[in-house]
């Protein structure tokens, strides 16, 4: 496994760091760092990709590259940031299904208004005993 960045505090403030970008990002709440830190390397990374589909295509047109290539490059490129971003999030022993907001918005039966929703449905039981009452549990109190 490659750690490709690392959240710390100190001092009451909160850092991401990722030396592979030479990116530090620096604020008061974990969210506002995460959240910025996801802007600025998916920027980056859509940038990057534009550029290979740019530089490849140049390249085709000297007859240093094939069109697969530059094919390839497109659809990588349409691939990573078409999609809405979605992520199985594990919190303790539950795993959810997290989406973009853009994707809940899309799908609001699915997630209604919550950002995660329970990959395992939990009343799903053999014989129907979903929040049943157990035999014998006094129920007048």
């Amino acid at each position: 496994m490659n750690q490709i960045g690392q959240l710390s505090e100190a001092d009451g403030q909160y850092e991401y760091r990722d030396p592979t970008r030479a990116l530090i990002i620096r604020g008061e709440h974990p969210e506002w760092v995460l959240q910025a830190a996801a802007e600025v390397i998916g920027n980056t990374a859509r940038l990057e990709a534009e550029s290979v589909v740019e530089e490849l295509t140049a390249m085709l047109e000297f007859e240093a590259a094939e069109p697969i290539e530059v094919d390839s490059a497109k659809y990588a490129l349409k691939e990573r940031f078409e999609l809405v971003p979605q992520c199985v999030v594990s919190l303790g022993k539950m795993d959810y299904k997290w989406a973009a907001a853009e994707g809940r918005a899309q799908k609001p039966e699915e997630f209604g208004s919550q950002p995660l929703k329970r990959l395992h449905d939990m009343s799903m039981t053999r014989s129907n005993s979903f929040l049943a009452n157990e035999p014998g549990v006094n129920m007048d109190d």
